[in-house]
């Protein structure tokens, strides 16, 4: 189930790093190494039918335009104006974002519990938001935050 598809995800590359955490009445965390070197924790809650990741961008004030931005992006994700096969279908999946002390999660909640439909919807999400959101509009939180050289990005 979502154990195996993030193996997949690392046995194919796009993770540069996994491993599973312990299991714990109905938890179980996993550790991704992924993108610019950044390691994320991925936490799937049975009972409450969630995956989450704490921290998907860090140093992100909630008050901030940037975190505006990020709520919009994480809603225009679910719009219809998006093909099928790039939008996360809130029959199936339903994600929101939240801030605490400057870490922006995600968190999506699988309808009926189709983890496999969401763990790849989030998995996709998260990419986007490091290939499109950041790179886009971003730039000079992607060089401070992960401390880039901007001449060779």
């Amino acid at each position: 189930m979502v154990a195996g598809i993030l193996e997949n995800y690392a046995n194919r590359g796009v993770f540069k790093g996994f491993s599973r955490g312990p299991v714990r009445k109905g938890r179980a965390s996993f550790r991704i190494l992924w993108h610019r070197d950044q390691f994320f924790e991925l936490i799937l809650d049975l009972e409450r039918n969630t995956m989450r990741f704490p921290v998907v961008l860090p140093s992100v004030p909630a008050g901030s335009s940037m975190y505006r931005d990020f709520q919009q992006f994480i809603t225009s994700r679910q719009s219809d104006q998006l093909p099928e096969h790039r939008r996360i279908d809130i029959n199936k999946a339903r994600v929101r974002c939240g801030n605490r002390g400057g870490n922006v999660s995600l968190t999506l909640t699988a309808v009926e519990g189709d983890y496999d439909y969401g763990a790849r919807k989030l998995i996709h999400l998260v990419h986007e938001v490091y290939l499109d959101f950041l790179n886009e509009g971003h730039y000079d939180y992607l060089v401070e935050t992960f401390d880039l050289d901007p001449d060779h990005m």
